[in-house]
């Protein structure tokens, strides 16, 4: 069985200024994330998660390094054409849904294709669809801001999903949930991998969802980590220290 490669980070490592001083983010990472693998990045606090995710997607550009997509050099485009690529090939989830407040759900689900200069009527009609997969088509006339957390991130995928992306890109999507909302969104990502064949890319703390991934990667001080049982006893020993303080 062959198995495409869709996304090929190669030695990456990227470096901000920091006044006088410098911060290394990430430290020549590779990584190769194939066609239908639900990918997940974990690691503590600071390690590089979301720049390397950033990254993956054209907006961080690296210090050195190249970002493959289907043999795309993302770097090597204007930051116009990354951002055009990256609108019309990644699908991207963020930890707190970003809407247009003055719009009812199904407009801002729709909101991708109408950007881009889609017919409403189709737009619309793709935004019911989407948001029927998701269960929240009932809701598809109310506000955003009316509907509970766990609800808006659910439609947040259905946005994410509407113009069919190569790349479905999750950063800390149940960041911000209770548990059983939390669930419900991973349960659906799960079902986005498995019966739709969707890839997807998250970013999370949650040990808890690591036996869904099809790729688990770690990291550790700005790197890809050798040992994941020294990164997770990192994260355990974040959360004890969270809830010691909770505590007092």
């Amino acid at each position: 069985m062959t198995h495409e490669t869709v996304i090929k980070i190669d030695r990456v490592s990227k470096e901000f200024d920091l006044g006088l001083s410098k911060y290394q983010a990430l430290r020549e990472v590779s990584v190769e994330i194939e066609a239908t693998d639900f990918a997940i990045i974990y690691g503590p606090s600071g390690c590089g998660k979301s720049t390397l995710l950033n990254t993956m997607t054209g907006l961080e550009e690296p210090t050195a390094g190249s970002v493959n997509v289907r043999g795309t050099n993302l770097y090597s485009l204007s930051e116009n054409e990354r951002s055009q690529f990256r609108a019309a090939k990644f699908g991207i989830v963020f930890q707190q849904p970003l809407w247009v407040k003055a719009f009812d759900l199904i407009h801002n689900v729709a909101l991708p294709l109408l950007l881009n200069g889609a017919n409403e009527q189709k737009a619309i009609q793709k935004a019911a669809e989407a948001l029927e997969e998701v269960d929240l088509l009932k809701f598809s006339k109310h506000k955003p801001a009316e509907m509970s957390g766990g609800q808006q991130q659910k439609a947040g995928l259905a946005r994410a999903l509407i113009h069919n992306p190569w790349i479905l890109v999750a950063d800390e999507p149940t960041g911000n949930l209770d548990t059983h909302s939390a669930d419900e969104v991973m349960g659906l990502l799960n079902k986005l991998n498995k019966y739709h064949r969707r890839t997807i890319v998250m970013v999370t703390h949650n040990l808890a969802y690591l036996p869904m991934a099809s790729k688990k990667i770690a990291m550790r001080d700005g790197t890809t980590a050798e040992n994941a049982l020294d990164v997770n006893k990192l994260i355990r020993n974040e959360y004890q220290t969270v809830l010691g303080k909770e505590a007092k």
